[in-house]
C-alpha cells in the first residue's frame, strides 16, 4: 500500500507516479553530468592546493 502505483492519484503529487519522458532523462542525466564534471574540478583544485601547501611546509622546514 505503501507504493505510489496503489495510492489515489489525487493524494500523491503527479511528479512521482509519472514516469518522466525521454527529453526528461536526458535533461536529468546532462545537469547530473555537469553537476560531477564541476564536483571532479572542485576535488582536483583541492588536491592540488593541499600538495602545494604541504611542499611549501616542507621547503620552510629545510631552510639552512
Amino acid at each position: 500500500m505503501n507504493r505510489p502505483e496503489d495510492a489515489p492519484r489525487s493524494s500523491v503529487p503527479p511528479s512521482i507516479w509519472q514516469k518522466p519522458t525521454e527529453a526528461e532523462n536526458d535533461a536529468i542525466r546532462k545537469r547530473q553530468r555537469s553537476r560531477s564534471i564541476v564536483m571532479a574540478l572542485l576535488l582536483g583544485a583541492f588536491v592540488v592546493l593541499m600538495f602545494g601547501i604541504s611542499i611549501a611546509k616542507i621547503k620552510g622546514g629545510m631552510a639552512h
